[in-house]
């Protein structure tokens, strides 16, 4: 029987503090900060390089800070911002600042045409409409234009220079791939440590967390069962989440697997936000 991990803890247990670890600087629907505590315990100094093919916010590669890794994602504006901040990022910055806040101002930004803008600037555009868009979706019509609505967080409305910055740093030595995660995972050797994040399908449908043309679909469910396959034939190490579901069981039935319940963050009010079961599946030995 598959082992649940309740991450609701008790209000009146105390924890030993841990040393503070990079955020990434991007928000993104879907993101594993809630997991952090399992996943990052399943990485190990032992391994080579850090594999991530749907990269997204990278939030556990930021979290645990590898010397070498690789991040793939088919989000061609996310990957290009990546590499801006990693090649340049005090000229991100300036762009960034020249943007005025404001939701008026937010609309003005959506409606450029990023394949226009330097790399510096399309990287600026990522950030500010990331940063100030509702829920930190990601979503954008038939012609690939990103059309989020305007919803900055309500926390907090500043921009974390620190965290661009810190993130500019653990990107120093990371491959990007704007590529299909089966050919990021061609790259994937014995000893390295592959962290996947697909977007979820189920019953012919998409569980929405982000939505792009050509993105993951149902039919590369049988690809991807396929790469598990060859990874671990390789003797790469791999951790896999994935909602809990029909579609999962089949995908994952043969590995080490785990369930772990996660709030769901996607609804517009909190009133309106549930929990639900994930699935960890693993070759590693847990």
């Amino acid at each position: 029987m598959d082992q649940v991990y309740d991450f609701r803890f008790p209000r009146n247990k105390s924890y030993a503090p841990r040393k503070t670890t990079m955020k990434s600087p991007i928000r993104w629907a879907g993101s594993k900060r809630q997991t952090l505590p399992k996943l990052r315990d399943l990485w190990g100094a032992g391994y080579t390089r850090y594999v991530e093919p749907f990269a997204g916010s990278a939030s556990l590669f930021f979290d645990i800070e590898p010397q070498s890794a690789v991040l793939g994602d088919l989000n061609w504006e996310l990957i290009t911002a990546l590499r801006s901040i990693r090649r340049d990022v005090e000229l991100v910055l300036q762009c960034l600042r020249r943007i005025p806040l404001g939701e008026h101002n937010y609309y003005k930004v959506r409606g450029q045409d990023p394949t226009r803008l330097s790399p510096s600037e399309l990287a600026a555009r990522f950030l500010y409409l990331n940063h100030f868009c509702f829920n930190g979706l990601y979503r954008t019509n038939l012609k690939g234009q990103f059309n989020v609505p305007y919803g900055p967080p309500k926390n907090d409305s500043a921009i974390r220079e620190d965290a661009i910055i810190a993130a500019a740093k653990a990107l120093q030595t990371t491959e990007l791939l704007h590529a299909d995660f089966e050919e990021t995972l061609n790259q994937a050797q014995h000893g390295d440590f592959v962290f996947l994040d697909p977007p979820y399908v189920m019953n012919g449908r998409r569980v929405f967390r982000e939505y792009l043309p050509g993105s993951f679909k149902g039919t590369d469910l049988l690809r991807l069962k396929r790469v598990l396959r060859a990874l671990d034939s390789k003797g790469a190490a791999f951790v896999i989440t994935y909602a809990d579901s029909v579609e999962s069981r089949k995908l994952l039935g043969k590995w080490n697997r785990t369930r772990m319940w996660v709030r769901r963050n996607i609804a517009g009010f909190a009133s309106d936000r549930r929990g639900y079961y994930e699935m960890l599946a693993t070759n590693i030995d847990i």
